[in-house]
C-alpha cells in the first residue's frame, strides 16, 4: 500500500537514496518534461546518478531545455546505469508511464510519487499529492528547496517552462498565489523569461501551423454549441510535415470559441484513441468524462486512451459528455 508523505518526508527519503530514475508520462508535456529535468539537475548537484526516462524521449517543443539532450527515451533508449530508486513526476496513473516505464519503475526496489493529478490514488511506495497545484512544478521548487539544494539557472529555467505551461502561462483558473510565487522563485534565480515566453507562446514552425490548420478545418459542433470536437489523423500529421507533440495546445482552439463548454480532441494512437478532453468551470471533465472513461487528469483538462477506433472512441465520449451536461 502507498504511503501519502509531505514534501520534507520525501525529500529525506531522496537523500537516503541514490542511482534514481526520475520518470514522466505518456506523451510528456512542459511540467513532466520540465519538472523532471529540474529534479535531475537538483539531484546532481548533491552528487547522485540519476537519469530522466520519457516515453518517446524529449519532445521537441522542449529540446532547448538544459540537460534535454541527455533525456533516456524509455521506450527505445539505452539506460546510462541500473537505477534502484524510482521517482515518478506529473505521472496521474500507474499506466501513463508506458509499458516499458513500468517495467522499469516497477524493477526498483525504492519507488516514490510526486504529483498534482486529484486523481491520483497513489502508487509506489509513498507518494506527494497536491490536487491544487497548477502544475507540479511548483511541488519541485518546493522539493529542491527541502533537499537543501539553492536552485540555479538551469532548474529556474526548467521550472519556469514546467510551471507557465500547465497554467496556461498564468491564465488558467488553476493559478494560485503559490503558483506565482513559485515562478517568481525561478526568476530570481535567471530564468529569461522574455526569451522562455518568445519560445513557448510567440514561436511556431510550418508544421504546427499547418497541423493547426487542419484540425480547425474538421471542427464539429453539437446542435446546442455547448460541446466541440475535432480529429489528428497520422495521416494529417503527415500530410502537414508535423510532429505529434505539435497537437499540444491546439484543443483550446475549440474552448475558447463562444459558448463552448466541453471540448474534445481525438488523437490516433498505436493502441487506439487518445481523447483530449478540456472544460470550463463549473463542468468537471475528470471527474465527469474521463473517470467513467478510465482515464483521469484535473477538473477542466483529462484524457483517456480507449483501445477501439477513433470514430466508436468519439461516439462513446461524447455520449458520456452529453449525459454529463444533462445533469
Amino acid at each position: 500500500m502507498s504511503q501519502r508523505v509531505t514534501i520534507e518526508q520525501l525529500a529525506e527519503w531522496l537523500k537516503a537514496r541514490d542511482d534514481i530514475a526520475l520518470f514522466g508520462h505518456l506523451s510528456p508535456d512542459g511540467d513532466a518534461t520540465g519538472s523532471t529535468l529540474a529534479l535531475w539537475h537538483a539531484l546532481r548537484a548533491m552528487g547522485k546518478q540519476a537519469m530522466v526516462c520519457l516515453p518517446g524521449g524529449t519532445p521537441s517543443l522542449y529540446d532547448w531545455l538544459p540537460g534535454a539532450d541527455r533525456v533516456v527515451d524509455t521506450e527505445a533508449g539505452t539506460l546510462p546505469f541500473v537505477p534502484q530508486t524510482a521517482m515518478s513526476v506529473d505521472v496521474s496513473e500507474h499506466e501513463r508511464l508506458g509499458e516499458k516505464g513500468k517495467r522499469l519503475f516497477d524493477s526498483c526496489p525504492f519507488q516514490g510519487v510526486l504529483d498534482h493529478h486529484k486523481t491520483n490514488e497513489g502508487f509506489g511506495q509513498l507518494y506527494v499529492l497536491d490536487g491544487d497545484a497548477a502544475a507540479v512544478g511548483e511541488l519541485v521548487v518546493d522539493l529542491i528547496a527541502a533537499l537543501g539544494v539553492e536552485m540555479d539557472v538551469k532548474m529556474a529555467e526548467c521550472l519556469f517552462v514546467a510551471i507557465s505551461t500547465d497554467c496556461g502561462n498564468f491564465n488558467y483558473s488553476n493559478t494560485r498565489p503559490q503558483t506565482f510565487r513559485a515562478a517568481a522563485r525561478c526568476v530570481e534565480a535567471g530564468a529569461n523569461v522574455a526569451k522562455i515566453t518568445e519560445d513557448l507562446y510567440r514561436t511556431r514552425s510550418l508544421g504546427r501551423t499547418r497541423l493547426l490548420g487542419a484540425v480547425l478545418a474538421g471542427l464539429e459542433i453539437s446542435p446546442d454549441g455547448k460541446v466541440a470536437w475535432s480529429r489528428l489523423t497520422d495521416e494529417m500529421l503527415r500530410y502537414c510535415g508535423a510532429h505529434r507533440e505539435d497537437s499540444e495546445g491546439i484543443i483550446n482552439y475549440l474552448l475558447e470559441m463562444i459558448g463552448v463548454e466541453v471540448a474534445v480532441l481525438a488523437m490516433e494512437r498505436k493502441e487506439g484513441t487518445k481523447l483530449s478532453l478540456r472544460a470550463k468551470a463549473p463542468f468537471n471533465v475528470a471527474r465527469d468524462v474521463a473517470l467513467p472513461l478510465g482515464g483521469g487528469g484535473h477538473d477542466c483538462a483529462a484524457g483517456v486512451t480507449l483501445a477501439m477506433p477513433m470514430e466508436d472512441a468519439l461516439k462513446k465520449t461524447l455520449t458520456v459528455i452529453r449525459k454529463a451536461l444533462q445533469k
